[in-house]
């Protein structure tokens, strides 16, 4: 069945003569009836009647006419997502976050994805160390990933890096601490007490190594936990410091701890979209990466200073 000589069909059935479907589609008369010869002869039922001096479609005719509405309609959806996808769009993208970037960017940034229509976002919690991020990137369209020696760790590594947030690294103290009276700390002040730290490899353990390289002493890691809620509470608990982020442990700061800024030391964590160079050229990529970066701008914009 010519999809063509459907259209014809339809085009009869809409416009009520074989003159006026063929002015429609820049043919001839004898053309058009030719083609709806043809389709009826295929179909083995008869479409069209004689009407006076023209011609009208029989109950066949207009079901197939009301058939070939849908096919035009199903074609031209079909053409439609051709397109989308030659302009590199896509339906679904799957992104990784560490714990802390879900809590600060995902709610708002759902928010946004909701506002384009047909777009499905996937979020997977990951939270390997700094050299597992860039293997990610083979698995998800999006990595959200976090480093203390700058985003050039990976760029290194054949990604595009799209920089979201740099964001101050506290140390956290219990709010009862003799250091809490301080309104800034340095490495010599921290280093004697227990830290809550985190595991060999991920990103805040190499600060506590600038902190003890600086002060020349070595600290007592009495916990290591990757978990920030957690290191919060056993800092609330009175079990000793621990180093967390401004911006995602702000608003719980008066819970049992307090925030003060590092002094001497390079204390602050890049955060960055990851993604190959073939899958940052797609459209919709490039825009989750501007949302992303549009909500991680805010939220520095919105919090105020430790």
């Amino acid at each position: 069945m010519d999809f063509k000589r459907l259209r014809i069909l339809r085009e009869l059935g809409d416009r009520g003569s074989v003159g006026a479907t063929a002015e429609a589609l820049g043919v001839t008369p004898s053309a058009v009836s030719q083609q709806l010869k043809t389709l009826q002869d295929e179909l083995g039922v008869a479409l069209i009647a004689k009407s006076g001096r023209g011609v009208r479609l029989t109950e066949a005719g207009s079901a197939m006419a009301g058939a070939a509405a849908e096919v035009a309609l199903a074609m031209a959806r079909a053409e439609a997502t051709v397109d989308t996808y030659r302009r590199g769009w896509q339906t679904q993208v799957k992104a990784a976050f560490f714990p802390s970037a879900a809590e600060m960017l995902l709610p708002g940034l759902l928010h946004r994805v909701t506002a384009v229509g047909g777009l499905r976002f996937e979020a997977h919690l990951e939270d390997p160390g700094v050299a597992g991020f860039a293997g990610l990137a083979a698995d998800y369209d999006i990595v959200l990933a976090h480093s203390v020696d700058g985003p050039e760790v990976f760029a290194r590594r054949g990604l595009v890096v799209v920089p979201l947030l740099n964001e101050p690294l506290d140390v956290a103290v219990p709010a009862g601490h003799v250091l809490a009276a301080k309104a800034s700390l340095a490495a010599e002040d921290v280093v004697g007490f227990p830290w809550m730290g985190v595991p060999e490899g991920f990103p805040f353990d190499t600060v506590l190594r600038q902190i003890e390289a600086q002060a020349g002493a070595t600290a007592l890691r009495a916990q290591l936990f990757a978990d920030l809620r957690v290191l919060e509470a056993l800092v609330s608990a009175g079990h000793g410091l621990s180093l967390l982020p401004r911006y995602t442990s702000l608003g719980n700061q008066g819970r049992g701890f307090v925030l003060r800024p590092l002094t001497g030391v390079t204390a602050r964590r890049s955060i960055v979209a990851l993604t190959r160079p073939d899958v940052a050229a797609r459209t919709t990529i490039r825009l989750v990466l501007d949302m992303l970066q549009a909500e991680a701008q805010q939220l520095a914009d919105e919090l105020p200073p430790a």
